[in-house]
């Protein structure tokens, strides 16, 4: 779905605030789930670029007046350079490409993002097409171990939150 579980939000509003970015790249922004439960919530604003890559989601969910700028692109298309921020979001997004195309997507945000938050869920959830959006499905599922070795490969893991249904971890370089 474009949207997010509810859990663990405010930890990552804490994360947010403690970070406190003047760039922000959401991956996936789907509905704005991270530009409202972050953004809108935290005197700190910052700069904030959508990565959607469903265009139709863009009008639907009114994505131009939560963020600064949008991409409608796949994200693993991007370069590398394109994540230069102080902060990239990968709020439930990593589940709808395989692993290698997910660790793909990891290794470039790394060389490039001051901060990451990464969200999954750690509940195993089918999930088909949704609103005609054939990248909503769920190709692959990750573990909170899984994740946390993932991330710990490459980095500093500054903190991890891990609930009934999604997992958040806040990795830095």
């Amino acid at each position: 779905m474009p949207t997010s579980d509810a859990q663990g939000k405010d930890t990552a509003l804490a994360w947010y605030e403690q970070i406190r970015p003047r760039s922000v790249i959401d991956i996936g922004a789907g509905s704005g789930t991270y530009a409202r439960a972050l953004r809108s919530r935290s005197p700190w604003k910052g700069r904030w670029t959508a990565v959607e890559v469903w265009e139709p989601y863009v009008d639907r969910f009114g994505l131009r007046g939560l963020y600064n700028g949008i991409v409608t692109e796949d994200a693993r298309r991007l370069s590398a350079a394109f994540y230069r921020a102080d902060l990239v979001l990968a709020g439930d997004v990593l589940e709808h490409m395989t692993r290698a195309d997910a660790v793909a997507l990891l290794i470039k945000i790394r060389t490039r993002a001051a901060n990451l938050i990464v969200s999954v869920p750690v509940l195993h959830l089918d999930q088909e097409a949704v609103h005609g959006n054939p990248y909503e499905r769920h190709v692959d599922h990750w573990t909170a171990d899984q994740m946390r070795t993932e991330l710990a490969r490459y980095g500093t893991l500054r903190a991890e939150w891990v609930g009934d249904v999604l997992a958040y971890w806040w990795w830095t370089p």
